[in-house]
């Protein structure tokens, strides 16, 4: 859990330097065993992977998206969601953006342990520890062209 003033938890993540999490449960990746702390302050940049419950955000300030579905590899974590974009913007274009977290919704984490994937609605995925990624499928773009032939107006009939 992380006290939240005003605003989103990816607007606080991607502003603070050091993130104070209440009652984290910490998990180890080889064994699977976990230990839960009262107070954890841990520097943003090295973390991988938060989730998100709770609000989000101001529903007057949400803007259309488009979603681009994506795998992540981000530390030894393998992510599959979607990623968000303005219908103006280029294909996973939240991966160059200026943010260093971005949502993932929809996302399914994979922790390479042998375990079922974990499932939620949104994550928030540190940029800067993504090692690869790949569009699932067709990613939806305005086109372009070719053009179809535009009528012409036929001058025999009348």
């Amino acid at each position: 859990e992380v006290e939240l003033g005003e605003g989103r938890l990816s607007d606080q993540v991607n502003e603070l330097e050091v993130v104070t999490f209440f009652g984290a449960t910490l998990a180890a990746l080889d064994d699977g065993r976990e230990v839960t702390v009262d107070e954890l302050e841990v520097e943003r940049r090295e973390l991988h992977v938060i989730e998100v419950a709770g609000r989000q955000g101001d529903p007057a300030r949400r803007q259309r998206t488009l979603k681009d579905p994506v795998l992540l590899q981000v530390g030894p974590y393998t992510l599959r969601g979607s990623l968000h974009r303005s219908p103006a913007a280029q294909p996973l274009a939240a991966l160059a953006g200026w943010t260093r977290f971005v949502p993932l919704t929809e996302a399914t984490l994979d922790t390479g342990g042998g375990e079922e994937p974990i499932r939620r609605d949104v994550v928030l995925v540190n940029r800067d520890r993504i090692t690869r990624h790949e569009a699932l499928e067709g990613i939806g773009m305005m086109s372009t062209g070719p053009w179809p032939p535009l009528p012409t107006a036929d001058p025999e009939a009348g």
